[in-house]
């Protein structure tokens, strides 16, 4: 396949495409370890006929998910989470599937039509790049052309129409996490079936995740709000999928007044490592706005916490005012760990648009306090 380089193209597909299923990436992993391999033997199989042999069959393709499964870092970890449960990679997605009442195959269905039209008018360079690749399998072919043009399709994900009189009831989420999680659950103990019977012996990881799966069930099945909620944020907190306790606390509590105007309030205080404790107070001002009031030390961040915030909020439609009040004697605290509170009503639905300003403010006070520790 002269004139192109297959490890160089792999990687070009693989950074523009941040939605792309875990059997792609297994498949790209693939290819890209044996592209390697081969550069590095004499007279040895081109990169592109040993990476058609690789995913030649689905039974090899099954057998890369299970193993690289096992050396997932935890942002992999709550892709590969959502994706056994059905689930959508984004919340804004979630919310929008939710509010609509639909299935993630429905979901993906919307976009299928979207992908067709465009693939019938590739560009003159896509074609010579399509011309290349004919020592590669039909089917390989195909899925790098599918690579390329969903990725082309992440500003309208971006963008979804979120409904600002949609309320999320907690309710249909616990019977929603019931019954994927243990579909999901399903697919592990066959995923671990098949990686045993094709000699893989370390399936720590996967049972560890079947594990952290059937305790979400559990906790769902109580059908308690609260509980429900931090079971949603803790999914779509990237840095710890469906678990806390390791490094950080999610805690949900209910208000002690009275209901009276308190399921448009929600109080939240995250305690960082570097910055001491932020405290926020978001208040539903209309049906798509949310005044948030934080109250930070004197070192916080606020330029940077104020440009992530409104750099996420401009694709919902949102329309919202962060005002920040210092207070000098919020410090860093001694052996202090990373946690958030979250202080809510007796309620069984959550606006749309507090839940998504209380997952972007935990987000992004956590990366900020990450990124001042190295990490």
């Amino acid at each position: 396949m002269a004139g192109i380089d297959i490890r160089r193209f792999l990687n070009s597909f693989a950074q523009n495409y941040n939605r792309q299923s875990f059997t792609a990436q297994s498949t790209y992993n693939a290819i890209s370890q044996t592209a390697t391999s081969a550069s590095s033997q004499t007279n040895a199989q081109t990169a592109a006929n040993i990476a058609k042999d690789i995913v030649s069959t689905s039974q090899n393709q099954i057998l890369a998910q299970n193993m690289q499964l096992n050396t997932l870092q935890n942002i992999d970890r709550a892709v590969y989470a959502k994706e056994v449960m059905q689930l959508p990679r984004n919340i804004n997605e979630f919310i929008y599937m939710i509010q609509r009442g639909m299935t993630q195959a429905q979901f993906n269905q919307m976009f299928s039509a979207q992908l067709a039209a465009q693939r019938s008018s590739l560009s003159q360079l896509q074609a010579q790049i399509l011309a290349q690749l004919q020592g590669l399998s039909t089917t390989t072919a195909k899925e790098m052309v599918n690579i390329q043009l969903a990725s082309q399709v992440q500003g309208s994900l971006k963008n979804l129409e979120i409904l600002s009189g949609g309320m999320i009831r907690l309710d249909q989420i616990a019977l929603l996490f019931q019954k994927n999680g243990k579909d999901a659950i399903t697919k592990l103990i066959m995923s671990m079936t098949e990686a045993s019977k094709s000699g893989i012996r370390d399936l720590s990881q996967m049972k560890e995740m079947a594990k952290l799966i059937n305790a979400s069930v559990s906790i769902a099945a109580e059908n308690n709000p609260q509980k429900t909620l931090k079971l949603l944020l803790m999914l779509y907190l990237p840095w710890l999928p469906l678990e806390d306790g390791v490094g950080f606390d999610l805690e949900i509590q209910q208000k002690s007044e009275a209901k009276d105007e308190t399921d448009s309030i929600l109080t939240i205080t995250v305690t960082t490592l570097n910055y001491g404790v932020v405290r926020a107070t978001l208040i539903l001002e209309t049906s798509n706005s949310v005044h948030v009031q934080l109250e930070t030390g004197e070192k916080f961040p606020k330029k940077e916490l104020l440009s992530r915030i409104e750099d996420e909020q401009k694709h919902y439609a949102m329309n919202s005012v962060i005002s920040f009040e210092t207070n000098n004697n919020i410090k860093p605290l001694e052996a202090a760990k990373q946690s958030a509170n979250i202080n809510m009503s007796q309620t069984t639905q959550i606006n749309p648009y507090l839940l998504l300003m209380a997952h972007t403010l935990i987000k992004h006070i956590i990366d900020i306090d990450n990124s001042a520790s190295g990490n």
